[in-house]
């Protein structure tokens, strides 16, 4: 798999960059029929999407990776091996679960068959996974779903859901020299946020939903008084909170401005007792790894599983740095999670 990998690190499979996500594409299909596994290269809300194994129809369990990576450096698409890691982009998000579904495939394509188990790699999780949330939807009978993400090897069932919340702030135009014109928007909205802030503070970790202001824009011209204002929430809540209370308390924080939900993803929560995930607990307690369950902050394709209630797990190697220019994976673990992956699927499913 490091070979495989490598070659996959080179590809700066951008996720707007559709001819470089094609040629990956493209590889991984030649790769897979070389070694006797057929798969279909299909276009989902146009981006490309490789599956194999189960049909549509008879699919029971999905694994599903993504091919696609966020920008960077030339540098960072020339992978570098120093000792048991791998450093370059995509290599631990999530080339080299990539490299598993492939190398795991050519062992087992018979019983991954058998056990109507369908593979997938997409190449838009980094910008929303519409096309993993098409596919869900043409699967009538899948009952449980495994994402390869980098998890350090332990397994996640719960994460926080998404929220994307925009501010605006309006006011009353004026020229610069007669300010008691005009109404500052600017001012007013940042007031307001300096407040919403200091009631919302973080300074380490936590399951608890958080608020990040990451976007604010106001004003046309240098001498005028801005009548207008925005700023944008990106805001990661705890499963346990309710989205429709979350925008209630961020209204009536940000009184006498408009706030208006843009978009909201789903959080991913699968119960401890879902057949399917003790069944994967057990083959990781067979590989000698943690059976402890995880909670996540991070998001992934996953939460389009839980939105239709569709059990589902994020299990992958280790790694660190992801989205950053030292983005690493670990070789020993992608070993171990493939063997993880094989012994759920020889498990009786």
């Amino acid at each position: 798999m490091r070979t495989l990998l490598k070659k996959l690190v080179k590809e700066q499979t951008v996720s707007s960059n559709v001819a470089a996500n094609r040629k990956a594409m493209l590889y991984c299909r030649a790769w897979l029929k070389k070694h006797g596994v057929n798969s279909k290269l299909i276009t989902l809300c146009g981006k490309f999407t490789l599956i194999w194994g189960a049909s549509l129809k008879k699919a029971k369990i999905l694994f599903n990776t993504h091919m696609d990576v966020v920008p960077g450096s030339p540098s960072v698409f020339k992978p570098r091996v120093i000792k048991s890691k791998l450093y370059g982009r995509g290599s631990a998000d999530t080339k080299s679960s990539v490299a598993i579904f492939l190398e795991l495939s050519r062992e087992m394509i018979v019983t991954i068959k058998e056990k109507n188990i369908l593979f997938s790699i997409v190449s838009d999780e980094e910008i929303g996974g519409a096309s993993t949330k098409q596919l869900i939807s043409m699967l009538p009978k899948l009952e449980f779903g495994v994402f390869g993400e980098p998890t350090d090897l332990e397994v996640v069932n719960e994460a926080k859901g998404i929220m994307q919340v925009r501010i605006t702030a309006n006011g009353v135009t004026a020229h610069g020299a007669r300010l008691w014109d005009g109404k500052n928007a600017i001012e007013k909205l940042s007031k307001q946020i300096a407040n919403f802030s200091a009631k919302h503070r973080v300074t380490k970790s936590t399951k608890a939903t958080t608020h990040n202001l990451s976007l604010i824009s106001g004003g046309s011209a240098i001498n005028q008084v801005p009548d207008q204002c925005e700023a944008w929430l990106d805001i990661r809540y705890n499963p346990a909170d309710n989205p429709s209370h979350i925008l209630e308390n961020i209204s009536k924080e940000f009184g006498g401005c408009e706030v208006k939900l843009i978009k909201s993803e789903s959080c991913i929560k699968t119960s401890k007792n879902n057949i399917f995930v003790k069944k994967f607990l057990n083959s990781v307690g067979k590989n000698k790894l943690s059976k402890k369950l995880k909670f996540d902050f991070g998001s992934s394709d996953a939460r389009h599983c839980t939105n239709l209630g569709i059990p589902t797990i994020v299990f992958g190697p280790k790694g660190n740095n992801l989205h950053q220019e030292d983005e690493w994976v670990d070789f020993p673990s992608i070993t171990k999670c493939k063997k993880v992956y094989k012994d759920f699927i020889n498990s009786g499913l």
